[in-house]
């Protein structure tokens, strides 16, 4: 019982040292680790470069830096040096185990250092390193200083084209770079400036060079050449996300953008650009920039979370103005381009006009004296008859009111007439009445009369029968009649009041002139 124990035991300890074998073998990271010289100034070294890692080695890459004034580097297979950094390639084949041997010479005495600025490498199944990065320090004594090789035969430093170039009014010389100095995104080519091939890094998708430059104290930069305007600019890349960037410019454009970015300066790595600042929000600018596709546009830039991102500015207006700008920059251009076409139309039109005024001028002066010829022949005097027209015109003038007075006037005795024949109506009645009151008294007195003369009627029919005497009695009937009569005139008058002269009415009757109705008595006796 006890032997099945422990063979139980020792099986279970053989599995776990079998589980853990893997992890203990995996936990190594790749490294690129380095030797730490001693030497002196003049001598020549060699600095040893040393990648490890637990499973077969793919592609190494890595950017090396180091003090360009303290050591001089040489050379090492497999590495290219240019301004102070060191690029590294090369493959393991399938090892665990990678080497450079540089070789440097030293400059000065003091304590310096080489460090990894980058490094990226990759297992022969093409799975990704995460490499623990290490340093060399080196550390130079007292030596020869006459041992110092001045010349440049590693290509250390670019190496001058002969080719010189004028940027902002300072004189640069065009060098050339190594490979590792070329910007992302750039391939390195060459170009041809003033008849000259120099070397270059283009942007293919803008067709774009970077240039590198050094000044006259030796410092060296990229410039942004644009072979369209054949000018130099500042370089610099930023990086905006993984695999893109952009490129500052130095272009006036701030005529596109809203009235609300005041124009400033935007400093990159100790270069300066033209931006604009946000007056609303002064924690933003925007930016002119070339990006990794070679198009241009505008940046917008946060500089609490130092961010980048596209901007798009409102500039309806702004167009509306661009264009009201252009017709009439256009339309100046165009003078400017025929002015003396322009004058030249402008003074045949002169011309013109002075001939037309003056043919206009004789012609009336023709027409005058003619026609004060026809004056003197027919002894016509023109003011006299301008004067006259001028009285005619005033007596006309005062005429005016006084026949507009004056059929005022008649109008108002027609209507008065109206009322005076209401009221000679009125009294015609009223004398009408007075004689009927008469005749009534006559009938009172009737009855002698009736006894005395009118006894026998032989006599009274004579008297009716006889034609040389007239016995007439206006009747009320007739009276009516004359009404009616004097009805139907004044329905007349009323529907035609002022075409219609006024009259008397006309009475049928012996009645004198104070409208007194009498009757003729014949005495019989």
């Amino acid at each position: 019982m006890k032997l099945v124990k422990k063979m139980t035991a020792v099986i279970i300890a053989l599995c776990m040292t079998v589980m853990v074998l893997p992890f203990s073998v995996n936990a190594a990271e790749p490294q690129l680790r380095f030797s730490d010289p001693t030497t002196t100034q003049g001598a020549t070294f060699d600095v040893e470069a040393t990648f490890y890692a637990d499973a077969g080695i793919g592609d190494v890459n890595a950017t090396l830096t180091y003090d360009a004034a303290a050591l001089k580097f040489i050379s090492g297979d497999g590495a290219t040096a240019s301004n102070g950094q060191i690029q590294l390639t090369g493959n393991g084949g399938g090892s665990t185990e990678m080497k450079w041997t540089l070789q440097f010479q030293a400059l000065a005495v003091q304590t310096t250092s080489i460090t990894i600025a980058s490094v990226s490498a990759s297992s022969t199944d093409g799975t990704s390193f995460q490499v623990a990065q290490g340093s060399s320090t080196i550390t130079i004594g007292e030596g020869d200083p006459s041992l110092i090789d001045s010349t440049d035969s590693s290509g250390e430093t670019g190496a001058a084209s002969g080719v010189q170039v004028d940027v902002d009014g300072q004189t640069y010389s065009v060098v050339d770079f190594s490979d590792i100095l070329i910007p992302t995104g750039f391939t390195k080519t060459e170009m041809t400036f003033e008849g000259q091939t120099c070397p270059a890094a283009l942007q293919e998708s803008s067709g774009k060079y970077a240039v590198y430059l050094s000044d006259s104290e030796g410092e060296e930069n990229f410039f942004l050449y644009d072979p369209d305007g054949g000018t130099f600019s500042p370089f610099e890349q930023i990086e905006v996300s993984q695999d893109r960037y952009i490129i500052p410019l130095t272009e006036e454009v701030g005529s596109q953008l809203p009235s609300n970015l005041q124009e400033t300066t935007f400093t990159v790595n100790g270069k300066d650009f033209p931006a604009w600042q946000n007056v609303d929000s002064t924690d933003y600018y925007v930016l002119y920039a070339l990006n990794s596709d070679g198009e241009k546009g505008f940046y917008q830039y946060d500089s609490i979370d130092d961010t980048y991102q596209r901007y798009t500015p409102d500039t309806s207006s702004q167009e509306e103005e661009n264009e009201s700008s252009s017709l009439l920059g256009g339309l100046i251009d165009t003078l400017r381009d025929n002015l003396d076409r322009f004058l030249v139309g402008t003074w045949v039109l002169f011309l013109i006009f002075l001939i037309i005024i003056i043919i206009l001028a004789i012609k009336l002066r023709h027409r005058n004296l003619e026609l004060d010829d026809l004056y003197d022949e027919y002894d016509i005097d023109v003011d006299e008859e301008e004067d006259k027209k001028a009285s005619k015109k005033a007596a006309k003038d005062k005429k005016a009111p006084a026949a507009k007075k004056e059929k005022a006037s008649k109008a108002k005795a027609a209507v008065m007439e109206d009322d005076d024949f209401d009221d000679d109506f009125d009294d015609y009645d009223d004398g009408f009445e007075y004689e009927d009151d008469d005749f009534d008294d006559y009938e009172d007195d009737g009855e002698d009369f009736e006894e005395d003369d009118f006894s026998a009627n032989d006599d009274f029919e004579d008297f009716e029968e006889d034609d040389d005497d007239v016995f007439r009695v206006q009747s009320r009937e007739s009276v009516e009649d004359d009404i009616d009569d004097l009805d139907a005139l004044l329905e007349a008058r009323v529907r035609e009041p002022a075409k219609r002269p006024p009259r008397t009415p006309k009475k049928r009757s012996h009645a004198e002139e104070d409208d007194t109705f009498k009757m003729d008595i014949i005495d019989l006796d």
